[in-house]
């Protein structure tokens, strides 16, 4: 589990036209790596943007969501992103699960 102090943040972008995730935090740059097909987010990556919800509500909060939490947070968050790119700050995500989510 990652400290609280620590800073990490989550960009995604376009490249080559393919939507991609990496993780920014001190100790350098890392990508993300989709399990399945790949990630997605905005209006039209429903399928995607769920891959993208669990693995970015598993790494800010150090647990696996569950289904709704994950439906919730590409309702709420995912699909409002620009296509073309976003960044996140992993407190603002585990905040929003507490905030979303009864535990």
């Amino acid at each position: 589990m990652h400290s609280r102090s620590e800073t990490r943040t989550y960009v995604g972008r376009l490249e080559a036209g393919a939507q991609a995730v990496y993780v920014v935090d001190p100790a350098g740059v890392g990508r993300l790596t989709p399990p399945g097909a790949g990630f997605g987010w905005g209006v039209d990556a429903v399928g995607n943007a769920m891959e993208l919800a669990r693995t970015l509500l598993a790494d800010a909060t150090g647990r696996e969501p569950g289904s709704e939490a994950s439906e919730r947070f590409v309702a709420q968050i995912l699909s409002r992103l620009p296509h073309d790119g976003f960044t996140l700050q992993r407190d603002t995500v585990g905040a929003w699960m507490r905030r979303t989510v009864s535990v």
